[in-house]
């Protein structure tokens, strides 16, 4: 049996299946056998639309009965030629965006036609019916005649030519540099258009030759926080942004901006209708109002550091050059046709020590030497210096003739920029630590007690460029011996004399063998040169191999000779010293310069002896002198840190006027621990009287002695005098502080005598006393007079009354101070006696005292009448 024969039974088993005959079985009609028919037919409400009119069309879908087909019946549809329009299927909710299919509700399937532009366009709708396996589908087509439609978006400038803008005015109206364009707006179907926001505009390229605004709006208010940013639509230039349509009008004003060329603003908006998305746009040129011809030329050197040949460091450098015109645009490229040529001469002025340019010229081949010559790139152009031998200042200039941006054929009307370039040895030739802020300095706490602190110099050459990468910079500290640990060394003077060249030390006034237990071989002996003019070359630190006496040691390495200026200078005994060495403290050894001329380093301390101050050099090997490397180097006084922020706390909160008492101040780190070699300062501040002094020193001031190592603590003698009402003491340190507050009792003034008899010239004693009748020193006391003089008196009437003679009014250690009183015209010569009355106070009015003076009657045959 063939393989046809078994395709026949098998589709004879199939018509068995569905009661149908096969062959000559059944005694049917033939036609029973094949499926059922479709049929489809479209129609239109229009079909001859205008480009961009939308066209509903209903597609009917039946089978060979003429009964609707099942739902959802997939029907598709596809245009000849595709680029005339657009066709989508119309589901549930409206138009099905770029989606050609529809599905059929009661044999019903509905499309939306949109023309793209005139001409003729048809549609082929096609359902394809899988019943019986049939794979064929049934189409149907409808024509479309597509006239030509209405543009929707629609540009009109009132110039499209525009000078560039190059002083950068602000629009206004009737600016020269600013276009009025009127855009109109409509439906497919020729409807003006109505919303807010409606367009979308941009200007490309962004923000070089152009930028558009829009009306003024009244409603947007100026923000009264920014009164800088003045809120007008019409002033604030934009690159992109939406844009109000109103009865079918916008109104936008491209700008033009500093640079010369051509902008594209393009609108776009939707079509409510279609919910097509429609676009215009507008090319503007922006033209130069002076020739583009070189008026600038700009030298830009490169920021990394340049050595010379035989530094072993980077021995070249790139540079660039901008040319720009009279208007800040970039000259045009240098070419007349096909022929380029040059446009910009570079050279070395001066002596170029060895150093040479080198770049590329107008034929593409590469130039080198003290002289060549370049082309620019969009005003752009880059070369090489190229170190020499010696160190010391390049000078580069660039020049472009003005007349006809082209030096090939000479230069007649010049145009230049120079700049100078260092050219090093980097050898080291300085050296700084860098001290961070205390509050800021990075402090880390380990687990074994101790803090960790970085420690970084800084390393230049003789002429300001990093040393070299990789060059080695020791460090090394000393703490011992001190007395309190703040940095006040036994073993240090004034007077330090090192000899230039060799390995003695003296110092007149030094002790070397006795203070503070002696110095002895393997101390460091640190010299701070720096502090002295004309001595920096010193500023070292050296090994001492042996005292020879107190004024006199040995180290183990020469001094510098101290020669910077090319001959030796002796400025004799006058350098800052210390000696000592490492007791608490430790720093690691060496560390080496990166990029920048940075080299870090650690230092390590206990956490018992915060506060406690070091003295850290660092150093390294600069120029070789007859024979031997220069020591260069920096030494500074670093405190062990503590983890900021610090804390202060003063103990007891209050104290008694007018007495001495013990206070303890206490100064710790952020993670509590003490905080020594603190000198603490105080002051007093009272709306009435007082001093204050501590140890002896009257405030404002510093306690002589500091805070303790391990505890962070010192108690200080607090006297306080003079003090009225109630006053507070502030102490101060470690960028921290607390208050102390003084209090007394009420102040009592006592007169002797408090009275007088008769007309007086005489003395009265004041006497300060504070509640619990200790005397009050130091308060300033003043006084006055009333007088209600005699009816017939003496004499002329006269009261009045001042300090004392070697008196100034101020109370003293007894709290007490004498003034004299004068009285007269209060005696009277048979008539009615006076009198009078002196008071006395402190400046702040309180408290006070009265003195008295009575007046007699003397009496007619007294011999004092007259």
């Amino acid at each position: 049996m063939n393989f046809r024969n078994i395709r026949a039974i098998v589709f004879c088993l199939i018509a068995a299946m569905l009661a149908s005959a096969c062959g000559g079985g059944g005694g049917g009609d033939s036609s029973a056998f094949s499926p059922p028919s479709t049929r489809i037919t479209a129609s239109a409400t229009t079909t001859n639309p205008a480009a961009g009119q939308h066209v509903d069309v209903t597609v009917r879908v039946s089978d060979g009965n003429g009964a609707p087909i099942s739902n959802n019946t997939i029907v598709t549809a596809l245009l000849t030629p595709a680029s005339l329009g657009t066709i989508v299927g119309i589901g549930p909710e409206g138009p099905l965006v770029n989606n050609n299919t529809a599905v059929t509700q009661g044999g019903v399937a509905a499309f939306r036609f949109i023309g793209n532009g005139s001409g003729t366009v048809t549609v082929t709708f096609s359902v394809r019916v899988p019943d019986l396996g049939s794979t064929t589908p049934t189409t149907t087509t409808l024509t479309f005649q597509v006239a030509p439609g209405i543009d929707r978006v629609t540009l009109q400038p009132t110039t499209t030519t525009l000078p560039i803008n190059a002083l950068g005015v602000d629009p206004f109206v009737g600016s020269p540099y600013m276009s009025e364009v009127t855009v109109t707006v409509r439906t497919a179907s020729g409807q003006l258009v109505t919303q807010n926001d409606g367009l979308n505009v941009s200007v490309n390229p962004v923000g070089l030759t152009g930028g558009f605004s829009t009306l003024d709006d009244p409603t947007t208010l100026d923000d009264p926080t920014t009164p800088e940013i003045e809120n007008n639509e019409f002033l604030n230039r934009l690159a992109q942004g939406p844009v109000n349509i109103n009865a079918g009008k916008a109104t936008i004003f491209f700008h033009a901006l500093n640079f010369s060329g051509q902008s594209t603003l393009t609108v776009t908006t939707v079509d409510p209708e279609t919910l097509e998305t429609v676009s215009a746009q507008v090319v503007f040129n922006i033209v130069s109002t002076t020739p583009p011809l070189p008026s600038n030329v700009q030298v830009t050197p490169t920021n990394n550091a340049q050595y010379i040949t035989s530094s072993g460091g980077p021995t070249s450098s790139q540079f660039n050059i901008r040319v720009t015109d009279a208007n800040g645009q970039n000259v045009p490229n240098p070419a007349s046709g096909s022929a380029a040529f040059n446009n910009l001469r570079l050279e070395l002025l001066g002596d170029a020590l060895g150093a040479r340019l080198s770049g590329v010229n107008a034929s593409g081949g590469s130039v080198n030497g003290s002289t060549i010559s370049m082309a620019t790139t969009s005003g752009a152009a880059g070369a090489t210096l190229i170190s020499g031998s010696s160190p010391g200042n390049v000078r580069i200039r660039a020049t472009a003739d003005r007349a006809d941006n082209n030096v090939d054929n000479g230069i007649s009307d010049p145009v230049f920029g120079e700049r100078t370039v260092a050219i090093s040895d980097g050898i080291l030739f300085d050296l700084d630590i860098t001290q961070p802020a205390p509050a800021e300095q990075p402090v880390f706490s380990n687990e074994d007690g101790s803090y960790t602190v970085p420690v970084s110099i800084i390393a230049t050459d003789r002429l300001g460029n990093p040393v070299l990468p990789g060059t080695t910079i020791t460090f090394g500290l000393i703490d011992e011996p001190q007395q309190f640990g703040a940095g006040d060394f036994f073993l240090s003077g004034l007077d330090g004399d090192p000899q230039e060249g060799g390995t003695l030390f003296t110092a007149p006034g030094g002790a070397f063998l006795t203070a503070g237990g002696g110095a002895g071989p393997g101390d460091a002996l640190v010299l701070f040169g720096e502090d002295i003019i004309g001595n920096r070359d010193h500023e070292s630190a050296r090994r001492i191999t042996s005292v020879n006496s107190q004024t006199s040691l040995t180290v183990q390495r020469r001094f510098n000779h101290n020669d910077t200026t090319g001959s030796i200078v002796n400025s004799g005994p006058v350098l800052p010293y210390v000696i000592g060495r490492a007791a608490d403290g430790n720093i690691l050894a060496s560390a080496t310069t990166n990029v920048i001329g940075v080299a870090t380093t650690f230092m390590d301390y206990p956490v018992s002896k915060l506060g406690k101050v070091a003295v850290v050099w660092a150093q390294g090997d600069g120029d070789i002198v007859s024979g031997m490397p220069e020591t260069v180097g920096d030494a500074e006084f670093l405190a062990f840190a503590g983890v900021s922020p610090a804390a202060l706390t003063a103990d007891p909160a209050t104290i008694i006027g007018n007495t001495t008492q013990p206070v303890t101040v206490c100064v710790t780190d952020g993670l509590g621990a003490g905080v020594g070699g603190i000198y603490v300062g105080f002051s007093y501040e009272s709306s009435e009287a007082g001093t204050v002094t501590v140890n002896g020193v009257p405030g404002p001031g510093i306690a002589p002695v500091p805070t303790s190592l391990g505890t962070g603590c010192v108690t200080l003698n607090v006297s306080t005098a003079g003090v009225l009402g109630t006053g507070t003491i502030t102490f101060t340190g470690a960028g921290a502080s607390d208050t102390v507050d003084v209090v007394t009792g009420v102040q009592v003034l006592f007169a002797t005598p408090s009275r007088f008899s008769g007309e007086t010239t005489g003395l009265v004693t004041l006497s300060l006393r504070d509640a619990n009748g200790v005397p009050v020193s130091g308060v300033q006391l003043v006084g006055n007079c009333d007088l209600t003089p005699a009816s017939n008196p003496i004499q002329t009437p006269t009261a009045s009354t001042a300090p004392a003679p070697g008196s100034t009014g101020i109370t003293d250690s007894n709290g007490q101070a004498v003034f004299s009183i004068v009285a007269l015209g209060v005696d009277s010569c048979t008539g009615t006696p006076g009198e009078a009355s002196c008071t006395y106070t402190t400046l702040f009015g309180s408290p006070t005292a009265v003195v008295d003076i009575v007046g007699r009657d003397i009496g007619a045959f007294s011999p004092d009448c007259p």
